[in-house]
């Protein structure tokens, strides 16, 4: 969009503000944001956040290769990885908190919100699951090798459809926060 989605102003407080509160309304812990090239103001923004910040530096680099970054921070106890994009900034604390307690009575599985009979966003990976992220293979490709172990969890989110990849995304969203 030309510009760092992060701190586009959405309501009251940049994007990134309305991720790191209703992830910090979970049971998702640790956070780890990972910030690419150019990221430092993004750092600055939510520098006063419990959260860790790892690096993915290649100007080219991926969403796998910020996934890759993330997970080297993370303790070993860490059994799931919830990756919630700032894209979806509209995502509630309670489809969160529903991801959160799936992955806890079935951890080998990756859990998926569905809405409506629709799949949407952040996905919950088994941290084992994601050691199968390679630069061959994207997070769409782990997904779709094996529907046996994607469970989808019914939720009331409108959220998880709401992305903001093209300014009138973005400006749609704006308008619905209001």
């Amino acid at each position: 969009m030309g510009t760092s989605k992060q701190l586009l102003p959405l309501a009251d407080k940049p994007v990134i503000h309305h991720c790191l509160h209703t992830l910090l309304a979970t049971e998702a812990h640790p956070l780890v944001v990972v910030l690419g090239p150019g990221g430092e103001a993004v750092q600055e923004a939510i520098a006063s956040f419990p959260v860790t910040i790892a690096w993915n530096r290649d100007p080219e680099g991926d969403m796998a290769g910020s996934v890759r970054a993330g997970l080297a921070l993370l303790p070993p106890d860490c059994t799931g990885v919830l990756i919630h994009l700032v894209d979806h900034p509209l995502v509630s604390a309670a489809t969160m908190q529903a991801l959160c307690a799936a992955h806890l009575a079935t951890p080998q599985s990756i859990i998926i919100p569905a809405c409506n009979g629709r799949q949407g966003h952040p996905t919950l990976f088994p941290r084992g699951i994601l050691a199968e992220l390679t630069p061959s293979v994207i997070l769409r490709d782990i997904v779709r090798k094996d529907p046996a172990r994607v469970l989808r969890v019914p939720v009331e989110d409108e959220g998880i459809f709401l992305d903001m990849d093209t300014p009138a995304e973005y400006e749609a969203m704006r308008q619905r926060v209001l």
